[in-house]
C-alpha cells in the first residue's frame, strides 16, 4: 500500500498542489469580495462568503482533479517516458499503465463531482477545466502551443473556483489575476525552452509573463492610490517577495550547470502561491500569512516528490 501511495504522489506531482489550494482560496476570495468595477477602491473582505463545507469540497475537487491531469500525463507519455524518462513509474515497473489509467480518470471523475455538487461550482467553467485538462495531457508533446492550454488548464481552475457557492458572474478583479496567472505558467515553459535552446526571443516574453504579478501590483497601488497605508506596505513587501523569486529562478536557469533549468522551474511552481499572495493583498491581508505558509510547504515537498 504505502508502494502504490509513494507512485500515485509521484505521479501526482503533489509538491505542486499547495499551488492550486492558494489557486482555489485566493480565486474565491477575490471574486466575492471585489466590486464589479474597477472604480471602487477594493474593501477588506468581511468573510461573509465562507463556508468551511464548500472550501472543503474546493479543496478536494480542485486536488484530485489537478492529481488525475497530472497522473494521465503520464499515461500518454509512456512511450516518450521509456526513452527519455526510464525512471519515471510506469516505465521503470513501479506501476502499471492500466492503473495509471484507472487512478488518473477517476481522480478527475471525483475531482469533477466534487467541484460540482459539493462547491456549487459553475458547470461552464467546471467543463472547461476539465476539457483542457484532457487536451494539455493528449496533446502537449505533439504541438508547441500545448503550454498556451496549460497556462488555459490554471485559468479555468481560477474562475471554477471563483464561481464556487453559485457565484454566477466573475469580476473583473478576479478575470485580471486570472490572466496574470495564466501569463505566469506560459512564462516558466516559454522561459526554460528558450534557455534550453539558447533562443533570446522567448525568454525576452517571458520575463515580462513572469513578473506581470508585481507590476500588476504596482498598477493597482497606483490606480487606487488612496489605499490604506497597511495594504500599500503589504503589497509592496510581497511583490518584491515574487519579484525576487522571478529574478533568482531566471539566473539559476542562466546557469550552466546540470539541472539549473529544473531548480529554477521548480522555485517558479511554488512561487505561485506568492503571486497569490500578492493578489489577495488587496482584498484580505489577513489570509496572506496561511498563502505563504503554503509556499514554504512547497519548497519542502518539492525535496521528495519532483515538481515537473
Amino acid at each position: 500500500m504505502r508502494h502504490y501511495l509513494n507512485n500515485a504522489f509521484t505521479l501526482a506531482r503533489v509538491s505542486n498542489l499547495p499551488t492550486v489550494w492558494t489557486n482555489v482560496l485566493v480565486a474565491w476570495t477575490i471574486n466575492a469580495t471585489a466590486s464589479r468595477t474597477l472604480k471602487i477602491i477594493p474593501e477588506i473582505s468581511d468573510f461573509d462568503f465562507f463556508s468551511w463545507s464548500v472550501f472543503a469540497f474546493l479543496f478536494l475537487g480542485s486536488s484530485l482533479v489537478y492529481a488525475g491531469g497530472c497522473t494521465l500525463n503520464d499515461a500518454f507519455d509512456k512511450n516518450f517516458d521509456q526513452k527519455h524518462n526510464p525512471s519515471r513509474p510506469i516505465p521503470s515497473g513501479s506501476i502499471s499503465s492500466k492503473q495509471v489509467w484507472i487512478l488518473g480518470i477517476a481522480e478527475l471523475i471525483i475531482g469533477t463531482a466534487l467541484l460540482l455538487a459539493g462547491a456549487g461550482c459553475n458547470p461552464v467553467w467546471v467543463i472547461a477545466l476539465i476539457s483542457t485538462v484532457l487536451i494539455y495531457d493528449i496533446i502537449h508533446k505533439k504541438w508547441v502551443g500545448g503550454i498556451i492550454v496549460m497556462g488555459l488548464c490554471r485559468l479555468f481552475l481560477w474562475l471554477t473556483a471563483a464561481s464556487s457557492s453559485g457565484i454566477s458572474d466573475i469580476a473583473p478583479q478576479t478575470w485580471i489575476w486570472g490572466i496574470v496567472l495564466t501569463g505566469y505558467i506560459i512564462g516558466i515553459s516559454l522561459f526554460a525552452r528558450g534557455e534550453s535552446k539558447k533562443e533570446e526571443t522567448p525568454k525576452q516574453i517571458s520575463i515580462l509573463l513572469l513578473f506581470g504579478a508585481p507590476l500588476t501590483a504596482l498598477a493597482g497601488l497606483v490606480y487606487w492610490n488612496q489605499l490604506d497605508p497597511v495594504r500599500v506596505f503589504l503589497v509592496n513587501i510581497v511583490g518584491l517577495l515574487i519579484g525576487w523569486i522571478a529574478y533568482s529562478s531566471v539566473m539559476i536557469m542562466k546557469e550552466q550547470k546540470k539541472g539549473a533549468i529544473g531548480i529554477g522551474v521548480s522555485r517558479l511552481l511554488a512561487g505561485i502561491c506568492a503571486l497569490d499572495a500578492v493578489a489577495v493583498c488587496f482584498y484580505s491581508p489577513i489570509l496572506i500569512t496561511p498563502v505563504l505558509c503554503f509556499l514554504s510547504v512547497a519548497v519542502i515537498m518539492q525535496k521528495k516528490f519532483a515538481a515537473t
